[in-house]
């Protein structure tokens, strides 16, 4: 039975916007499918949607302290500690009947006995569980890892329903905070906006130029093929360490950020994506880039290899420059099963509607189990 959440309030309550990014567009998604404002932690204007965008958007800053949010910003370290005291306690959440969480941070917030809350989980913190043993090599990241895991598990109970971005981050949710069976909702992809054109002689690789995309193998692979094109969009903190590693390269080309038209229009005309991420938990490139038409040379890693069916969907390659180098070459030589039109019909799996569908099913499922049935029964 449908539960009817039209006389409920609904919130919803996203970490922080220092970027715009994957995570921050599920939580306005969230937020236009319930028509709720969005409580959110450290403001940075700029990361906020375009003004056509937030027409249908509000946004309330909850801590606002000027002075303290280039520190948090800056050190992860000195957020987590903040965070830990300024979610605890916020009389203005305490108002709403529902509040669905988008991120970790939020969950220290503690719920009145009687409201219903919904935790999206894009991953679990990544350095005190899933890349520990990758990053957890001083005294120091250790003592931080442990103390991460330590003082956030009370707060694991308070949700009424986990809900999980892939099957991946659902097994991180059972294996490292015990929460049975979460419910998986992918993100949100508008497939219909994506068209595929014809495909001219280039690769494309985009994201946030950061450590963990592994643009550097990407780079060192089309070393390899100095025959063949790379555009690389997308800016960030190893933008010039990776200029300068290709320096010498005449294939490949460096767009910067790209704003949404140029995005579509590279991935539709490419001949395939590469996509080298680090464990990713999800991973929306790979999805925007099979609903232009466009089959993936992604890494046998995180949900990336879950996303690529070897030879039919794209090419999985095993970490490394060399073996990257050999997907790109198969793939030139041999190409894919799917065509573009079966690669678009794979895509719609993750489209807008379906997670505004699955979303609102489990809020109203949420807030069915979380009604105390008392009194006297006759």
């Amino acid at each position: 039975m449908s539960t009817d959440l039209s006389n409920l309030s609904i919130a919803v309550v996203h970490e922080h916007y220092y970027e715009r990014g994957g995570a921050e567009y599920v939580a306005e998604t969230i937020a236009r499918t319930f028509d709720a404002p969005i409580y959110t932690g450290f403001v940075n204007e700029e990361a906020l949607p375009p003004e056509a965008e937030r027409e249908e958007l509000e946004f309330v800053d909850l801590f606002g302290e000027r002075y303290i949010a280039p520190l948090v910003r800056r050190f992860s370290w000195l957020r987590d500690f903040y965070y830990q005291f300024a979610w605890q306690r916020l009389p203005e959440l305490t108002e709403y009947d529902v509040i669905i969480q988008s991120g970790n941070n939020p969950g220290w917030y503690v719920p009145p006995e009687e409201q219903t809350v919904v935790k999206y989980v894009h991953t679990t913190p990544r350095t005190a569980y899933d890349l520990f043993h990758q990053r957890a090599d001083s005294f120091v990241t250790k003592l931080y890892a442990y103390a991460s895991r330590v003082l956030y598990n009370p707060n694991i109970p308070y949700p009424d329903i986990y809900v999980a971005n892939s099957e991946l981050v659902a097994r991180r949710l059972t294996r490292y905070w015990g929460v049975e069976n979460p419910e998986v909702v992918y993100p949100p992809t508008e497939i219909q906006s994506y068209t595929s054109g014809e495909h001219r002689d280039f690769y494309l690789s985009f994201s946030r130029l950061t450590a963990d995309k592994r643009f550097d193998e990407i780079i060192g692979a089309f070393r390899h093929h100095p025959d063949k094109h790379l555009v690389i969009g997308g800016s960030g903190p190893k933008e010039q360490e990776l200029k300068s590693l290709a320096e010498d390269m005449d294939n490949v080309e460096f767009r910067g950020y790209l704003e949404e038209s140029e995005k579509r229009e590279l991935l539709g005309s490419a001949n395939a994506l590469v996509y080298a991420a680090v464990n990713e938990d999800f991973g929306m490139v790979p999805i925007e880039a099979y609903a232009s038409g466009t089959p993936v040379i992604g890494v046998r890693d995180g949900y990336t290899k879950y996303q690529i069916r070897d030879g039919v969907t794209g090419i999985l390659y095993e970490r490394g420059v060399s073996s990257l180098a050999d997907a790109i070459e198969q793939f030139d030589s041999e190409g894919v099963e799917a065509s573009a039109e079966e690669l678009v019909q794979v895509s719609r799996t993750y489209g807008l509607e379906n997670f505004r569908e699955s979303i609102r099913e489990t809020v109203e499922r949420a807030v069915e189990q979380s009604r105390i049935d008392a009194g006297p029964k006759i």
